[in-house]
């Protein structure tokens, strides 16, 4: 008799490679709060994991320490975590300069089922004064988690993981107050396929740094296969009069192809000799349920400082510290700037009336009453004189809402599935093109939902186009497909992900339980498979496939 775990979880791999992401992952929790976008930064050593040639910015010995929780609140419990480790310094030989070196390791893992690893081994030199290039080169390496079950696959029988070696190239071309990079990760595209070709792409990163003694800004536009991301992140002192420029908050944003977009936000300490530092990652698109990803990071310097770039850093902190002089002494008389009257503002009154405005606004529409949330917003709207960009934005969608359909409060399916599409259209989740189709396939003949479908695909129009919907197939039969094809190709993560969407939709769904159940099992969670089963057989108790590969397991 055919094996049943083959039938649920090992069938489907017969054949076919096993893969390797390395996807666009950031690393060091000042980069990641500043969206990645590092490409031109030459902050240390913790430049090596973007652009070898930053490692010249190091003038003693470095040493960082990264650790990251990604995704934290997965539904599924499942854990994926990132550390990272960097060493450095600036060579000298006999009392001559010969660049920076700098050593570097960082590990993404899915509990013991899967995970990444890279070594880096960096060197970058000065081809000018404001020239620099660099090189890296990288052992990256997967592995595959495995159990008694994975010999009956001829991809995995004998394999638990494959490495390859990495090349980076990286040049930086630095002004008085703006850097230039270019770096080149994976430029030999190295394979990491175990029985099939399986190449990383090859990741071409263009960089701008605007350094200012006020903030730094940066911006990225980074190409990796058919992937385009755009990322831009910000970086100022707080109360730098109190803490002396040490204390510095950052932001940035990323968008890029796939609908992809991630916000994200962090501060650090800078103690002279040490600093910590602190990310957050939001994704504002694809995986939702999460509360983001949050990084932890340390940097270390010691020693003397040493090559050509620690006499310019001594320059700018003399040019600092002129500044501050001269504007202590006082200088020639500034005439005093002109009085204006400042314009008509929202009153402290009227912006605290607002807020609470917009906050039952907040609570009326996801009761789904849009008519009345719509009213209240017009009001904060007009009480902040129409200055508000996020009070506009929300009366502009409730406003459109309730032209359609003033209220959708009833607790029957219908409107329940309605409130859940509004709702994350409101917040800018693009799961509101999901439960929109959802509905509009349940209640084909219903105006006010096709409607409603139309606006919220006008919002999202990547998401809505993505979807593919075929005459006769439902968003069900879709979804249960694509994690059918997940599975069958080893990526059990993404079949994990896709299910989710089908039970948001239909939490009883037998089919994607199964499947569910399926994907686990291969990733040796059998404890969660076993969950996704009896959860099966309490709503089909008489499931033959489910029994019989309960009783054998």
């Amino acid at each position: 008799m055919k094996n049943i775990l083959t039938a649920f979880c090992l069938s489907a791999l017969l054949g076919a490679p096993a893969r390797a992401a390395f996807e666009d992952v950031d690393v060091g929790a000042r980069a990641t709060a500043m969206s990645g976008a590092y490409a031109a930064q030459s902050e240390g050593v913790s430049s090596i994991f973007y652009n070898p040639a930053g490692i010249i910015g190091m003038t003693r010995y470095e040493a960082a320490l990264t650790q990251e929780k990604l995704y934290m609140g997965l539904t599924d419990g499942s854990s994926l975590s990132r550390g990272s480790l960097a060493l450095g310094a600036p060579l000298l030989l006999r009392d001559s300069y010969w660049g920076n070196v700098a050593f570097s390791w960082d590990t993404l893992s899915l509990d013991s089922l899967y995970s990444e690893s890279r070594m880096r081994l960096g060197y970058a030199y000065p081809l000018k004064e404001n020239i620099w290039a660099g090189l890296a080169v990288a052992r990256m390496g997967v592995t595959y988690g495995s159990d008694a079950y994975t010999a009956i696959n001829p991809v995995l029988t004998g394999a638990t993981g494959k490495s390859a070696i990495g090349l980076d190239l990286g040049i930086i071309y630095s002004l008085e107050s703006v850097d230039l990079g270019l770096s080149i990760q994976n430029a030999n595209e190295p394979d990491l396929g175990v029985k099939y070709p399986n190449k990383v792409d090859r990741k071409i990163s263009l960089g701008l740094a605007l350094k200012k003694e006020s903030f730094t800004w940066d911006l990225d536009l980074a190409v990796a296969g058919k992937d385009l991301r755009l990322k831009t992140g910000a970086e100022i002192p707080l109360m730098s009069e109190t803490f002396s420029s040490r204390v510095q908050a950052r932001g940035g944003f990323s968008l890029g192809s796939r609908d992809y977009r991630a916000a994200s936000a962090g501060f650090g300490y800078n103690g002279g000799t040490y600093r910590v530092d602190y990310s957050f990652i939001y994704p504002l698109s694809g995986i939702s349920g999460t509360m983001g990803s949050h990084q932890l990071g340390l940097v270390v310097a010691w020693g003397e400082p040493r090559g050509p770039l620690a006499d310019r850093k001594d320059k700018e902190e003399e040019r600092k510290k002129d500044k501050k002089d001269e504007a202590g002494k006082g200088g020639p008389a500034v005439p005093a700037p002109p009085i204006i009257m400042p314009k008509t503002v929202p009153t402290k009154s009227d912006i605290t009336t607002a807020a609470r405005m917009q906050a039952d606004a907040r609570t009326t529409m996801r009761r789904g009453a849009y008519g009345e949330a719509a009213s209240t917003l017009k009001k904060a709207d007009e009480l902040l004189m129409m200055t508000d960009p996020e009070v506009k934005d929300s009366l502009r969608k409730m406003a459109g809402v309730s032209m359609i359909l003033p209220s959708a409060e009833n607790q029957d399916e219908r409107d329940d599935l309605i409130r859940k599409a509004i709702n994350r259209y409101a917040d800018q989740n693009t799961d509101a093109v999901l439960y929109i189709t959802y509905a509009r396939q349940k209640w084909p003949k219903d105006i006010a939902i096709t409607r409603l479908y139309n606006v919220i695909a006008k919002e999202f129009p990547e998401t809505a186009s993505g979807m593919r919907i075929l005459p006769d197939i439902t968003i069900i039969d879709q979804l249960l497909q694509d994690a059918l094809d997940f599975i069958r190709t080893g990526r059990y993560i993404q079949a994990i992900s896709t299910l989710q969407r089908v039970l948001q939709l239909e939490p009883d769904n037998i089919p994607a339980l199964i499947r569910m159940g399926s994907a686990y099992w291969a990733m040796d969670k059998k404890d969660v498979a076993r969950k996704n089963w009896e959860r099966v057989l309490e709503l089909d108790p008489k499931n033959k496939e489910v029994l019989q590969f309960m009783k054998m397991n």
